[in-house]
């Protein structure tokens, strides 16, 4: 997987700085954010050619994922319980906007799941990709079944509602690994932990 990544950056990149890079992989297992990092990484060196390697290097580019990760929290951890009131009333209109935001808010925290999984992947590589799997999965689960729904009514009501226990599940995988490794708050963790059982119950 490492190698297929470093071939992603063009070829004048990688000569001058593949070997430093490889080595910085080589260092350590790489987790969801890594691989999200080194993708947006490629984008940026194919499109401007210029010097990105460092600035993973040196975890410059950290604060900037963590921040839009903790955004990310905010507007999804916002947006969900909303879409999910308004899913319970009545009408079709209301129907449409709970899923908009539904989709939405579950995109979001998807984001936030990988923006701030920065850490956890240095030292439970195995639980940080779990972490990310389980609640994609249930992601991609959850909208169809979402889409379905509008479209056709009740039988993909099953699809969303398993998308979402096991996006929830996820997020329990995520409080594990973080309060595992300590570096975020392990008072945030507990509360997901704690959030994402009673939601699931």
């Amino acid at each position: 997987m490492k190698s297929v990544l470093l071939r992603l950056y063009p070829a004048r990149w990688r000569a001058r700085y593949g070997d430093e890079f490889a080595a910085i992989l080589d260092e350590r297992p790489l987790g969801p954010f890594d691989v999200a990092d080194i993708l947006l990484g490629a984008l940026d060196a194919q499109l401007r050619l210029r010097r990105v390697g460092a600035d993973i290097a040196h975890g410059r580019s950290f604060t900037m994922s963590l921040r839009i990760g903790g955004i990310a929290a905010i507007i999804g951890g916002a947006l969900w319980p909303v879409g999910l009131f308004l899913g319970s009333g009545d009408g079709q209109d209301a129907g449409l906007v709970a899923s908009l935001l539904l989709i939405t808010g579950s995109l979001a925290l998807l984001v936030a799941l990988v923006g701030l999984s920065a850490f956890q992947a240095r030292t439970h590589p195995r639980l940080a990709w779990a972490a990310f799997a389980l609640p994609a999965v249930g992601t991609i689960a959850s909208i169809v079944g979402l889409v379905g729904t509008n479209l056709r009514g009740e039988p993909y009501w099953a699809m969303w509602f398993f998308g979402t226990i096991a996006f929830f599940l996820g997020s329990t995988l995520f409080a594990i690994a973080t309060y595992r490794t300590a570096v975020l708050s392990r008072g945030a963790a507990v509360l997901l932990g704690v959030g994402s059982v009673l939601t699931i119950v």
